[in-house]
């Protein structure tokens, strides 16, 4: 009798640890496999993208991941602009993701997004400095030797008077 009231109980503790153990990986699903998991469920890439911003979720690691798990750039620059997702995080977990610049600004652009708000976000996410208010300072050139000589090209034409 002792032995079948060990067995139960060891047997309780082993199904008691191992639905911990289930849950609290549950809990450590990172976000790559929450987004497989729900494209999975989806199908489609953009209400991935869009559903993960509404409910909150990191802007930027939501585009970096998607990206990374190859879907493409300029869909999920789209769907997370439609989303309305902060277009600086945007466009920065793109850009992390190995997005072009090139790429992010025609994608903001074709989602509507003011092309003079997409060149000012990545001027300063990829760390260009603003353009000089003078301009640059014109430089003086001229042929080696001085002034050129004048004369006649050619027989053919009109003399100098």
């Amino acid at each position: 009798m002792k032995i079948r009231t060990t067995i139960t109980f060891l047997a309780a503790v082993m199904l008691a640890l191992s639905t911990f153990y289930a849950g609290s990986l549950g809990a450590e699903e990172t976000l790559r496999d929450v987004l497989a998991r729900k494209f999975n469920e989806n199908k489609d890439i953009c209400k991935v993208v869009k559903n993960a911003i509404s409910e909150g979720l990191n802007t930027k690691e939501v585009v970096k991941t998607c990206i990374l798990m190859g879907h493409d750039a300029c869909l999920v620059v789209k769907c997370g602009i439609e989303a309305e997702g902060s277009l600086e995080q945007i466009i920065t977990g793109a850009l992390e993701a190995g997005t072009t610049s090139d790429v992010c600004s025609r994608c903001a652009i074709e989602a509507g997004i003011d092309p003079g708000a997409v060149a000012e976000i990545l001027e300063t996410g990829l760390g260009y400095s603003p353009a000089l208010a003078g301009g640059l300072t014109p430089v003086e050139i001229g042929l080696p030797g001085g002034a050129p000589g004048g004369g006649t090209l050619s027989p053919a034409s009109p003399s100098a008077p």
